[in-house]
């Protein structure tokens, strides 16, 4: 395009001059009626050696042939200005257990529930030797009223009361029964989206410890584990109220949430 413009107006007197008198023979083109000289616009800025004007608009063009090339402005805080922060998972995760695994040590371990299965087994012990006489002393009266006169048997008394109070036996949790426990708790409320409310946090926890005692199942998937250790380690539930000041009927409204957490999920889906 320019040798056609260069010998259409050629010759020309200066070999270079240098106050060009330019002639634009093209969109991006022109050249200098004086030397011959060629100037062509870049379509973008980089590398351009055009002389700029600013526009009213925030544009810009070259000044020889009013061309506007395409500007790319880049911002310093391009992300960091209106973008959030992405959200970390794991931190959130890993503070989520924390918190379960505090109330799970704190039910299984701490000073109330020392306190609640000192009193369960005092309460057992007293129940068992008020028992215990009595059946000696129905065996003393038994015996006479026979004409026998025998003492009573010890054992055989033992053996009755035992089976007919069933006590409970009690073990005391450890922090490898904690643990477990909090990990499998805290991967099940992850995995249904359950948070734990500020006046639920406690109740839910405990509610999904009750339901460990012979794990969760529903629609054959196992969301908790059956944990056998927590059939002795436990506090009763009529204890809840006493010593937790929580509601006995938490188990069930634990067991009803995590099943419209459930369907919910299942509904998304």
């Amino acid at each position: 395009m320019h040798h056609v413009w260069h010998t259409v107006r050629g010759p020309f007197r200066a070999v270079a001059c240098a106050d060009h008198r330019w002639e634009r023979y093209d969109v991006h083109r022109a050249g200098c009626l004086l030397c011959g000289a060629c100037h062509e616009c870049t379509p973008d800025t980089v590398g351009s050696v055009c002389p700029f004007a600013q526009l009213d608009d925030g544009s810009i063009c070259c000044t020889i042939t009013a061309f506007s090339p395409a500007v790319v402005r880049y911002s310093k805080h391009e992300y960091t200005d209106t973008a959030a922060p992405p959200e970390n998972r794991a931190q959130k995760r890993h503070d989520l257990f924390d918190e379960v695994h505090g109330t799970v040590e704190w039910f299984l371990m701490g000073d109330v529930a020392r306190a609640c299965k000192t009193e369960e087994a005092e309460r057992t012990l007293q129940r068992c030797a008020t028992l215990l006489v009595k059946t000696l002393k129905q065996q003393k009266v038994d015996s006479a009223g026979d004409g026998v006169g025998c003492l009573p048997c010890l054992l055989t008394a033992l053996a009755r009361i035992t089976h007919q109070l069933s006590p409970r036996p009690t073990l005391a949790a450890t922090h490898e029964l904690c643990e477990f426990c909090a990990r499998h708790i805290t991967k099940c409320l992850v995995s249904l989206g359950i948070g734990l409310a500020q006046n639920r946090r406690v109740s839910t926890v405990v509610g999904l410890l009750y339901l460990m005692k012979q794990g969760l199942v529903i629609q054959n998937a196992q969301w908790l584990p059956r944990v056998s250790a927590l059939v002795y380690s436990l506090p009763h539930e009529t204890c809840l109220e006493k010593y937790f000041k929580l509601s006995m009927k938490l188990v069930c409204e634990t067991e009803n949430e995590i099943k419209l957490a459930l369907r919910q999920k299942i509904h998304k889906l």
